[in-house]
């Protein structure tokens, strides 16, 4: 973990974060974890992409949502469309600091952060966008929200380690049990608002949102899914929504449970993530 913690200062509102620099040319990875999680999903000993687009010479920041970490949290409503106005506002900061170095932006985002990046994606920008990559999120919930939607408003949970192997991670056989360990440190409670969203109105709302994206659609569901349902046929439906963009990969991530990136599969599926992302720059750019 070699990122250096940033603060994105949007008036009365902080986005906090971390980030790694890369070389003049290559287009800047901005990163949403998805529920649970902070900025630190992304940067796991030994399951980093971070560190794999660092190599490679990607500019990357990983950023704290609305809430997690240290950015500050949504007042009033708690929705994706609310964390896809305040993350507008923090990537155009980010945006502004990288000019004139990167070409334009990709914009990877996980579960919860997945579905915030395609509001991003579809709304209107002051940045430019090259292509989005986005993993465990889906538009066919095995779960009901009926049960989270008598919690407070407002109020949050903790994942316990019980949840988090039978949610985020696959068959024992997929992943190193060692890794809910290293990944301590990227826990953070979630907003019950997400989970009531996430398994109710984002079912609703994604085809009307996949069909106003317009850049290249990059997307992977882990076979052994806890949430979405995973098969060959569901995962085609849902990149079959992106009706307006000039490209979609859409497949099921073999071997691997929700958070593919924590798998033993995370490093070549990283490495699929950023030859998209490589191929979204063309040469005279």
């Amino acid at each position: 973990m070699t990122a250096n913690r940033i603060t994105l200062n949007l008036g009365d509102t902080g986005i906090t974060g971390i980030e790694e620099t890369g070389r003049p040319g290559m287009p800047l990875l901005v990163c949403l974890p998805g529920g649970g999680y902070n900025a630190s999903y992304f940067d796991v000993p030994g399951y980093s992409l971070m560190d794999a687009a660092r190599r490679e010479g990607f500019p990357v920041v990983s950023l704290d949502r609305p809430g997690y970490g240290g950015s500050t949290a949504l007042k009033g409503e708690i929705s994706f469309r609310r964390n896809a106005q305040v993350l507008q506002e923090a990537i155009t900061e980010l945006w502004h600091r990288q000019l004139p170095n990167a070409p334009g932006i990709v914009l990877v985002g996980h579960s919860v952060g997945g579905a915030i990046a395609l509001h991003l994606a579809a709304g209107d920008r002051t940045w430019p966008l090259l292509g989005i990559s986005v993993t465990g999120i889906h538009h066919e919930s095995r779960r009901s929200n009926e049960a989270l939607k008598s919690a407070p408003p407002g109020s949050s949970m903790e994942f316990s380690r019980e949840h988090l192997l039978r949610f985020m991670y696959g068959p024992e056989d997929t992943h190193d049990p060692g890794v809910l360990d290293l990944a301590k440190h990227t826990e953070s409670p979630v907003p019950v608002a997400e989970l009531v969203e996430v398994a109710g109105q984002w079912g609703t709302d994604f085809a009307g949102i996949a069909a106003k994206i317009e850049v290249p659609v990059h997307y992977g569901l882990a076979e052994h899914e806890g949430f979405w349902h995973s098969s060959d046929a569901s995962v085609a439906a849902f990149g079959n929504a992106f009706t307006a963009a000039p490209s979609v990969t859409a497949r099921r991530v073999l071997g691997s449970g929700h958070n593919i990136d924590h798998h033993y599969v995370g490093a070549a599926f990283h490495k699929e993530q950023l030859d998209f992302a490589r191929g979204l720059v063309s040469p005279a750019q």
